[in-house]
């Protein structure tokens, strides 16, 4: 399968971009860190002083391609010019109460919201690090897309 990282990339940098400056004063979370995960896939990481460790205030974002349900003329997965969908994660407290501040979840939500790409929010289990592999094993507690994606079956 051919995939095009590029409008991924290109979206989590804007992103990136807009939350470090969100997150400049921040008493809180003050570091936003890019990464990729096994995939290739870009991702960001929202945290106090790049700590990233299990119980820290830590929110992801992942962008990823998403089948299109429609093929090309040659019968190839429409991957280059897909949807994209963003995964949106942090770590749940022992009540589950999320760790970091509902604050914080609130500035990078909003923001990772206006990208136009389907918004999936996955919380991670106490006691679990807020990582692309607890992000795969996380279902989907939110999944938000747009009502007039053309391609939609459902």
């Amino acid at each position: 399968m051919i995939q095009s990282l590029q409008t991924a990339q290109a979206l989590i940098r804007d992103l990136g971009n807009k939350l470090s400056v969100r997150y400049a004063n921040s008493a809180t979370i003050n570091t936003v860190s890019m990464a990729q995960d096994a995939s290739g896939n870009p991702m960001l990481f929202l945290s106090v002083g790049g700590n990233q460790a299990e119980g820290q205030p830590v929110i992801a974002i992942r962008i990823s391609q998403q089948s299109a349900v429609s093929t090309d003329v040659f019968g190839n997965a429409l991957n280059a010019y897909t949807p994209h969908v963003m995964d949106f994660a942090y770590e749940l407290a022992s009540a589950n109460d999320p760790i970091p501040t509902l604050a914080d979840i609130a500035v990078a939500s909003w923001e990772s919201i206006n990208c136009g790409v389907r918004w999936q929010l996955k919380t991670i289990a106490n006691g679990t690090a807020v990582t692309a592999t607890s992000m795969n094993a996380a279902t989907p507690v939110a999944d938000l897309d747009s009502l007039y994606w053309p391609t939609k079956l459902a």
